[in-house]
């Protein structure tokens, strides 16, 4: 369970987003914006950098965690009506699911 401490940023941007579904909040909602933003680009970027996808590897979290995460954040965007938010983030799933492909094709 150390891994958690890699994840906890993580697992508190979700509670962030199922807050904003309750509680609709503009603040919130812009934080959200600027953090998916910021993480679309990292994904983007480690897709063309290989440098920065070993460091974004290092994580001791099981990707599971991770893809159980962007699917409990865009079935809740989604359910709430933030349908941009929602693509923005099955954007960032897709291309982490890439990386981990191919990462792992590379390191067998």
């Amino acid at each position: 369970m150390t891994w958690i401490k890699d994840a906890w940023l993580d697992v508190i941007i979700l509670l962030f987003i199922i807050s904003l579904a309750f509680y609709s909040n503009s603040v919130l909602e812009i934080v959200l914006w600027v953090y998916t933003a910021l993480l679309l680009l990292s994904k983007l970027l480690a897709l063309f950098m290989p440098s920065l996808q070993r460091r974004a590897n290092k994580s001791e979290a099981p990707s599971l965690f991770y893809h159980i995460i962007y699917g409990i954040t865009v079935a809740v965007l989604l359910y709430s009506g933030f349908y941009y938010l929602a693509g923005a983030w099955i954007i960032v799933w897709g291309i982490s699911a890439y990386n981990f492909v191919t990462t792992n094709k590379s390191n067998t």
